[in-house]
């Protein structure tokens, strides 16, 4: 078991780094990958829920596909935000 962990430990990006702002963009680049992570689980309820013949299966897929979609699109959101200002 430590040995997992070790290893776990050397190949993992490091979240720390030299400046504050450095610091905020590997934890955005981090919340992005666990986003993506919860997006395709929610994927796979809606299917799911689809497949089992649910009544709320269509909105459920709805939910998740607009989800995947900001989630995708947020970085250019972020960008056009801060040009406004």
């Amino acid at each position: 078991m430590p040995l997992i962990i070790s290893i776990y430990l050397f190949m993992s990006n490091s979240a720390f780094a030299r400046s504050l702002k450095a610091t905020a963009d590997k934890l955005a680049q981090e919340t992005n990958r666990i986003g993506m992570g919860v997006a395709l689980f929610g994927l796979c309820l809606a299917g799911i829920y689809f497949m089992l013949g649910k009544q709320d299966a269509a909105t459920k897929m709805t939910q998740a596909l607009m989800g995947v979609a900001i989630l995708i699109l947020s970085p250019s959101i972020l960008t056009f935000i801060k040009g406004l200002a």
